[in-house]
């Protein structure tokens, strides 16, 4: 796995964990009130998104680290299967 794919592939899917996280914040509005549960969860995986990165730049086998990072992405295309 190439260092290019590594770090284009984590800066898209570090970028669709913010965008479905606002997403989900401000749709998820009510009364004024943002939405604690959808805030928490967008950080949670923010931060594992982040540590898994970490562990794919550093670790001396990075492909196990993609596939975690595959798992974090679950959470993420779930909630729009259910759009289909």
């Amino acid at each position: 796995m190439s260092k290019f794919f590594t770090h284009i592939f984590n800066l898209l899917v570090g970028v669709l964990i913010v965008l479905e996280g606002s997403v989900y914040i401000f749709m998820n509005n009510k009364d004024g009130q943002l939405h604690l549960r959808s805030i928490m969860m967008s950080i949670l995986l923010f931060i594992a998104w982040a540590i898994a990165y970490r562990k794919q730049l550093t670790s001396e086998n990075p492909s196990a680290w993609l596939i975690v990072m595959i798992i974090i992405m679950i959470p993420m295309i779930l909630p729009w299967l259910f759009f289909i």
